[in-house]
Order: structure tokens, then C-alpha cells, then sequence
């Protein structure tokens, strides 16, 4: 507590006393000294006529990690889609008898998926893969910025070719007779 009541105690006097002096520093000579770090702050021009302010500084705002661009959204929404179709195909054929054949979505979903795993799961990849992809499209990395999109199209594709060959399958399931 001590320590705390000496650090702001110094740095009031300091503040106090330096401010008259610096202020006069800087009105007789603008470049700051060697030691002296100059904060920049930009201020709106002001018309020595009227008054007025004719440009305001820009504010700094940054856009929360959770929000989206548009084009990861819309690709997001074909990406829900796809999936969605894959769900529903799959569904129809584990109701036909036959089982999940990929091994990935065998280890997550297990051998016979129900809605109450594939939903959540589902969910859980379409925003993933476009939080992954808005990441990726503002990164610093110039690579990453132009491979953004990678993510989102492999999923599109994979899914929609599953659902294809559930579609495919199930037509053979059903022409000889299960």
C-alpha cells in the first residue's frame, strides 16, 4: 500500500511540475528532444473563421472475433446446406439397413448416426470451418489470405459428394430389393 501511495504521489509531482515546462518546451521548439518520446494524436481540423470542425480523426474500431464477412457467410450457408443434404441422405440409408462407411464421420458419429449426434457435430463444423476461414482471409500472412476459401469449398465438396453417394447407394439398395 505504501509503495502504491509513493508511485502516485511521485508521479503527481512530476506530472505537476514538468507539464509547465514541457509546455513551454514545446511551444518554443515543436521536434522533441532526444530523450523525448512525442505522442501523435490526431485532431479535426478547425476553421479559424467559423469554427467549425471540417474532418473528424477516423475512430479505431475493430469488429468482434465472432463476426463474419459476407462471402465466409454465404459459403457458411452453402456449406449448412451440404451437410445438411449429407445428414438426410445418410439418415435414409442407416433407416435402409446399410451403415456409415467414412471412417472419419465413423469415429465421430459412430456406425449407425442419429440426428442427436450428427446436428450438433454439424453445427459445430460449418461455424468452425468459417471461423477458420475469416481468420485465414484477415491473417498477415499473404499466403493465408489467398487460400481462405480452401476450408470451406473442401467441405462443400466432400459433403455433397457424400450425399451424391448416398443417393447412389441407396438407389442400388433399393433396385435389388432391400
Amino acid at each position: 500500500m505504501r509503495i502504491r501511495f509513493e508511485i502516485c504521489l511521485l508521479t503527481f509531482l512530476a506530472v505537476n511540475t514538468s507539464i509547465k515546462a514541457n509546455a513551454q518546451a514545446l511551444v518554443e521548439d515543436p521536434a522533441p528532444a532526444k530523450n523525448q518520446a512525442m505522442l501523435r494524436v490526431s485532431m479535426p481540423k478547425v476553421s479559424p473563421k467559423s469554427g467549425e470542425i471540417t474532418s473528424l480523426p477516423k475512430p479505431v474500431f475493430r469488429e468482434p472475433w465472432w463476426k463474419l464477412d459476407k462471402d465466409v457467410t454465404a459459403l457458411g450457408i452453402i456449406h449448412g446446406a451440404a451437410s445438411l443434404m449429407d445428414g438426410i441422405t445418410t439418415r435414409t440409408n442407416i433407416t435402409h439397413g446399410s451403415t456409415e462407411v467414412d471412417p472419419l464421420d465413423r469415429l465421430f458419429l459412430g456406425a449407425k448416426p442419429t440426428w442427436s449426434r450428427m446436428l450438433p457435430l454439424g453445427s459445430l463444423e460449418v461455424y468452425g470451418t468459417a471461423l477458420l476461414a475469416q481468420h485465414m482471409k484477415h491473417s498477415k500472412c499473404k499466403v493465408m489470405r489467398k487460400l481462405y476459401l480452401v476450408p470451406q469449398i473442401g467441405f462443400i465438396v466432400h459433403h455433397t459428394y457424400e450425399g451424391g453417394n448416398n443417393v447412389k447407394s441407396r438407389n442400388t439398395f433399393l433396385t435389388q430389393g432391400y
